[in-house]
């Protein structure tokens, strides 16, 4: 059982430090926003730049994200059904929906593996006249897959674990 909890500390301890790692693209984000709109209110002088690229760094805080978010419980769900149910009832609501997450975020990634290996491979461009680099995006996306499946994997043995004894692994 002690390699168990060390198990789900490191899992979360992972996803911990790469959530928090991640949230400095936020910064980075709010950053060139508020340089775009300094240039363009202040000066007359809009960037050509700054509103591509901060979707780029979205779209990677956004995937990147999704293991941190299911690490502290915050992904969104009907809690109008989910808030009912006993703890151990919500543990084995999560038992029951689980298989799919990990369908989903398998296919996920044995898709996401290729298409961002590609996209490294061709140096892969948006079709802006910016042609800006897409791959670096497209390998969170496998990445992100991985995470969430560690997560996910380390909140599937949390529920087993409340369902078969009644306590929480902690």
């Amino acid at each position: 059982m002690n390699y168990v909890l060390r198990l789900l500390h490191g899992i979360d301890a992972i996803n911990e430090r790469a959530g928090k790692a991640i949230s400095i693209l936020v910064v980075c984000m709010i950053g060139i926003l508020c340089w775009e709109v300094l240039l363009r209110y202040a000066f007359n002088a809009p960037t050509i730049w700054a509103h591509e690229v901060s979707c780029h760094i979205f779209a990677a805080y956004s995937v990147l994200g999704g293991a941190y978010v299911l690490l502290v419980n915050e992904h969104v769900r009907s809690d109008v059904v989910y808030a009912r149910f006993s703890p151990r009832g919500r543990a084995i609501f999560d038992l029951v929906t689980f298989p799919l997450f990990f369908m989903l975020l398998g296919i996920i990634l044995v898709e996401g593996v290729p298409m961002a290996l590609r996209s490294i491979e061709v140096r892969e461009v948006t079709v802006s006249f910016l042609h800006s680099p897409v791959y670096p995006i497209k390998t969170c996306i496998p990445i992100a897959a991985f995470l969430m499946l560690l997560q996910g994997l380390a909140h599937f043995i949390r529920a087993l674990a409340l369902v078969i004894t009644g306590r929480e692994l902690r």
